[in-house]
């Protein structure tokens, strides 16, 4: 068992009770308490920028950065269709119209079409995997407002280019299960402007210090305990994402010949969230949902403690450790599909019907992987 926080954690949220700013650290302009500001500049500092604005989630976030860039009354943000539901929902929550534009084949984030070009951009970086620097780039210069959300490619880079610094704004989540924590939940903002650094915080904290403010505020701060961890978690970051990458190496190295790996050019840094792969059914000579149930089959027979498995902080069922990944495009999504484009984004189906995910948390062991590996192999072995 991999233990998931050390001793630094848990003296920085001790420390942190015992300081009084715990009980003042809002009555300062709203700003938090000298540890949450600490966060927040350290956390900037990291990813090249000068403003952090913390907020409770990855997904509060995306609302206030939205807000504070001025999407309103019906707006069009484009979107990719592959992400997380919290990207689409807080475009509508927002009052904008998401536009959804197709994703690359080789790294399944965005690739923008510049024929349809709307004023407002939210580039995803899926699964530790970053966005084409001169794609946002280009939005950049054509006058989009660029939010990149990163919440699932913490310290991933293209061409030396860190994720939240390529565009306006860059939002990140502190989920469990994201790179580092702030104890289960919470999200920050990033940006270089300043004016729309103050718009979001004015945002987080009903504006009630900002008397003339003319956005309504809301309730979106994070607590001084929170950043306490976080500001440990941080330290740790550079051994985390080695942790990540040691475990996605691995793995990729050792599939069997009907998944593929992810493809990673030279230029790419990535920080792999999740590993995110691709079923061959045509080389397996079986479909990727009754490969999926054969292993999960395999998985109760052949491993003696089968609810080891403990990644994410729950005890997964057998065989979800290994999955089909996102089960649907996000246009496809119910409460979604009024906002489906005329035409469908082909490389997004293509993701949804092939994409095979492994779970490389760094919280596994590497009797854990070896285990999963050889079941996986050993499935292969049955099908041919």
């Amino acid at each position: 068992m991999i233990k998931r926080f050390g001793k630094e954690e848990i003296n920085a949220v001790i420390k942190s009770i015992n300081k009084a700013s715990l009980l003042s650290g809002y009555t300062n302009k709203f700003l938090g308490g000298e540890v949450l500001q600490k966060f927040e500049k350290e956390f900037a500092r990291l990813h090249n920028c000068k403003y952090g604005v913390s907020v409770n989630s990855g997904t509060s976030a995306l609302f206030v950065a939205q807000l504070a860039s001025g999407v309103k009354n019906k707006t069009k943000v484009s979107v990719p269709p592959i992400t997380f539901t919290a990207t689409i929902s807080q475009v509508i929550a927002s009052g904008g119209i998401p536009s959804f534009t197709d994703i690359d084949p080789q790294s399944y984030c965005m690739d923008y079409d510049f024929k349809n070009k709307t004023k407002f951009a939210i580039p995803v970086h899926l699964l530790g995997h970053p966005c084409n620097f001169e794609m946002i780039k280009q939005m950049k210069e054509s006058d989009m407002f660029v939010i990149e959300d990163c919440a699932q490619a913490m310290g991933a880079k293209h061409k030396n280019k860190i994720v939240g610094s390529m565009g306006d704004c860059g939002i990140f989540s502190f989920q469990e299960t994201k790179h580092i924590t702030t104890l289960g939940e919470g999200g920050i903002i990033i940006t270089n402007n300043e004016e729309f650094a103050e718009k979001c915080r004015r945002i987080r904290n009903h504006g009630e210090y900002y008397k003339d403010d003319n956005i309504v505020g809301f309730n979106f701060r994070l607590t001084e305990i929170q950043a306490a961890f976080g500001l440990a978690q941080i330290k740790r970051l550079p051994k985390i994402l080695k942790d990540f990458r040691k475990n996605a190496n691995y793995i990729m190295k050792n599939l069997p010949e009907i998944i593929s790996p992810p493809i990673i050019p030279k230029d790419i840094e990535h920080s792999f969230l999740i590993l995110g792969c691709k079923y061959d059914a045509k080389k397996s000579g079986l479909s990727r949902e009754k490969f999926l149930e054969k292993l999960t089959k395999n998985r109760k027979k052949f491993l003696a403690n089968e609810q080891t498995s403990d990644i994410k902080g729950l005890n997964f069922r057998p065989g979800k450790i290994i999955s089909s990944g996102y089960k649907t495009t996000q246009y496809n999504v119910p409460l979604y599909r009024k906002y489906r484009p005329k035409n469908k984004s082909a490389n997004a189906e293509d993701f949804v019907k092939t994409s095979f995910f492994l779970d490389i948390h760094r919280w596994r062991t590497q009797t854990e992987i070896d285990e999963e590996l050889r079941i996986l192999h050993k499935t292969n072995q049955e099908i041919k």
